[in-house]
């Protein structure tokens, strides 16, 4: 078992096959709201609050992805500090993350945005797993009406759950670090 913190709110716990064997927890059966989910994060916040590791408190928001040697991935995130901490920065920028797996619809995507939202966007970067691009913009939040109508145009996937932006920071590799609508845009020309 590997317990790393990776923000001040957020605990990531990697289990292996045989540490679920010793924790009798049989992956399989571990669905949203299972009783064997639940017995593994039980078990996971007993273990963290004996080590005194983090002090979860008693509002959580829990991730549980299966790895492929057998074992799984656990984060667990104090949901408190989570909303604390997403309202404080609420009323500056907003990131927004979008995903394809096309090239050709990732410059298409990066055209679009500059052109229509090129003066507002604060940054952009991009980063790539398994045949998936992920585009991070980040804008101010004053301009959310405006930016609203053009992203409702836009029919790739996108989210702003800072949770999966903070996993794809983690775990996606980054391509371009600055100013990444401009550069893929110039493939489009």
């Amino acid at each position: 078992m590997r317990i790393v913190r990776i923000s001040t709110n957020t605990i990531k716990i990697a289990l292996s096959q045989n540490d679920l064997t010793m924790l009798e927890i049989d992956f399989s059966k571990c669905d949203r709201n299972s009783p064997e989910a639940k017995k593994l994060v039980d078990i996971l916040l007993n273990i963290l609050k004996r080590s005194g590791f983090y002090d979860i408190g008693n509002k959580i928001y829990v991730e549980i992805f299966e790895e492929f040697t057998g074992g799984c991935i656990v984060y667990i995130t104090k949901k408190d500090y989570y909303k604390k901490s997403y309202k404080e920065n609420s009323h500056m920028v907003l990131d927004v993350m979008f995903q394809t797996d096309s090239i050709k619809e990732l410059i298409e995507l990066s055209s679009m945005l500059k052109n229509e939202m090129g003066l507002i966007i604060k940054s952009s970067v991009l980063y790539y797993s398994d045949n998936i691009y992920r585009l991070m913009i980040s804008f101010p939040k004053a301009y959310i009406k405006q930016t609203a109508k053009i992203l409702k145009k836009i029919k790739c996937y996108s989210s702003n759950d800072r949770l999966i932006i903070e996993q794809t920071k983690e775990h996606y590799d980054l391509l371009i670090n600055s100013n990444a609508l401009s550069k893929i845009s110039e493939l489009y020309q």
